[in-house]
């Protein structure tokens, strides 16, 4: 297996909070399937146990601290806070990006720094932990760099995923983004963003990314079409 130096390892512990017993479990966390072709030798099987322990973990947090919220609501809640690109967000805050190991093809592409190759290998060194120190101890580690975030904030940031399953159920078919306008300079540039339904307008947003225009024209929509109070 790739070597991970001890000393570079000891700051991404830190980072975590949680000191490994058997280093072995979080270099094969940290190894692509580019370099360990067989199942023993990357983190796949890792990332399966790993989702498996955040996939809980997160059930039983918003179990407790949302007594009084519907299994529906419980259920988009834990959807937002597992998607792969908040998985990704956390990956980089914990520099795992400059820690995976990947093969010369997928280095010289990048592709440590994709959202689905950061995903999977946070939810391997999630599985890393579990199997190094216990449930206990990975729950502590998945909980610490949990975004936390109140219910009406989390269903504005997730206001396209409410729009899209609005008109899922009341017509089959999602609403569609389109990118009208990109103004100012490459290092601050502003997208805008329509969000139509068939023939029909449903808002406008705009943002410093295409993925935050398309929320901000969601939300707009959701409040013209009384799904959302406006702030």
């Amino acid at each position: 297996m790739p070597m991970v130096h001890d000393q570079n390892v000891s700051v991404l512990e830190q980072r975590l909070g949680y000191v490994f017993k058997d280093m072995h479990h979080l270099k094969l966390a940290l190894t692509h399937r580019s370099l360990g072709h067989h199942p023993q030798h990357n983190n796949e099987r890792l990332e399966f146990l790993g989702d498996a322990v955040l996939q809980l973990t997160v059930s039983a947090y918003l179990y407790q601290k949302y007594p009084r919220l519907p299994e529906g609501e419980l259920a988009k809640m834990r959807s937002l806070l597992v998607r792969e690109s908040t998985l990704a967000d956390i990956a980089r805050e914990l520099g795992l990006n400059h820690y995976l190991l990947v093969g010369k093809g997928e280095r010289r592409s990048q592709a440590q720094e994709r959202d689905s190759l950061l995903c999977d290998v946070l939810e391997a060194v999630y599985g890393a932990v579990f199997l190094d120190g216990g449930f206990d101890q990975a729950q502590q580690v998945i909980l610490r760099h949990l975004p936390q975030r109140d219910v009406g904030e989390m269903s504005l940031v997730d206001a396209k995923s409410t729009l899209q399953e609005h008109f899922q159920q009341i017509a089959k078919k999602p609403p569609v983004y389109n990118l009208v306008e990109e103004k100012g300079p490459d290092h601050d540039k502003v997208f805008v963003v329509e969000v139509w339904f068939e023939q029909e307008y449903l808002g406008m947003g705009m943002g410093h990314t295409k993925k935050e225009a398309e929320q901000e024209a969601a939300r707009n929509a959701l409040e013209r079409i009384g799904l959302q109070d406006g702030k």
